[in-house]
């Protein structure tokens, strides 16, 4: 992996970070404007870097093996997560309900919203088609043990996994449908995937910005004071035991790097839904998310740095 190659899109994300935040404090942003950002995001040009990365891609036996693996392995990498998350929370001596809530933002990374974009600029096309494979595992995970710990003694909905019906993981069986029977998509559909596919990473900078500079607004610099703890375990320790797993597994180098990234993103966007829906606590996971975002512009590329010794 090019730590340079890293360090150069993690600063244009900051920079877009930057602006979002500038945007936001000259020009009032509405609810709409926000909700209307992540559906561009997550409807529009997240499925589009998908099918970018299907349509530049040789889908072969290889390929198909490595989105085998990579989905498996998201599963099995934020189940243990959110494992360990909840022991170290017990350790810190949190109580029962908010200990499940900081193992939520601990654990479980922002691999759609950011990662996808992001692998898909380092690691090219099809780094952005496996970061959406990692991705749709960590949805399942999000909509099924994600919401039976932040739903305190609720019981458990079959219903709930309708959630995981979205365009992102409907895009990735489209795309590799079509790509398994040889279909050749006509060249409008490619020009059109690839430019909106542009949108993803611009867009989802700016929605963060937005974000931050309106908490910033709303609480000052304030923070919770358990914050270290979500902000530790997702940047560090979750990124530091990947890094001495991994050369124990027999992983393609591309699968494996597109793994390292994502193992360091910052806390998962839908936290902030999410709370808001179950707990009373929107401002904890906006916060974390905030400041997790901001501090994983340089995390990220140290993250890089370290894998550079092992591998």
């Amino acid at each position: 992996m090019e730590v340079a190659v890293v360090a150069t899109a993690i600063t244009v994300m900051g920079i877009m970070v930057a602006l979002g935040v500038l945007v936001a404090s000259q020009i009032h942003i509405t609810r709409e404007t926000k909700q209307l950002l992540v559906i561009v995001v997550l409807n529009i040009a997240v499925p589009s870097v998908i099918l970018n990365g299907v349509f530049n891609t040789d889908v072969s036996d290889q390929l198909l093996r490595q989105v085998a693996v990579i989905f498996v392995l998201s599963i099995i990498f934020h189940l243990a997560a959110i494992g360990a998350a909840l022991i170290f929370a017990r350790i810190a001596g949190f109580k029962s309900d908010f200990a499940k809530r900081m193992t939520i933002l601990a654990a479980l990374g922002n691999t759609g919203f950011i990662g996808i974009p992001l692998c898909a600029t380092i690691f090219g096309p099809t780094g952005g088609l496996l970061a959406a494979i990692f991705d749709a595992g960590l949805d399942f995970v999000i909509f099924t043990v994600g919401l039976y710990l932040l739903q305190s003694g609720r019981t458990f909905r079959l219903s709930q996994l309708k959630s995981l019906l979205n365009l992102p993981l409907a895009a990735v069986i489209v795309g590799i449908s079509s790509a398994f029977l040889e279909l050749e998509p006509p060249a409008v559909l490619r020009q059109l995937v690839e430019l909106l596919s542009g949108l993803a990473a611009p867009l989802a900078m700016l929605y963060i910005g937005i974000l931050l500079q309106q908490l910033l607004k709303r609480t000052g610099f304030r923070v919770f004071p358990q914050i270290w703890f979500p902000l530790t375990v997702r940047l560090l320790l979750i990124p530091a035991v990947t890094l001495a797993v991994l050369p124990f597994l027999p992983l393609e180098e591309l699968t494996r790097n597109v793994v390292i990234v994502l193992s360091g993103m910052p806390t998962f966007m839908l936290a902030a839904i999410l709370f808001s829906r179950y707990t009373d606590e929107e401002d904890t996971a906006v916060m974390t998310i905030s400041f997790s975002t901001i501090l994983s512009l340089v995390t990220i590329p140290l993250i890089a740095y370290a894998a550079t010794f092992l591998f």
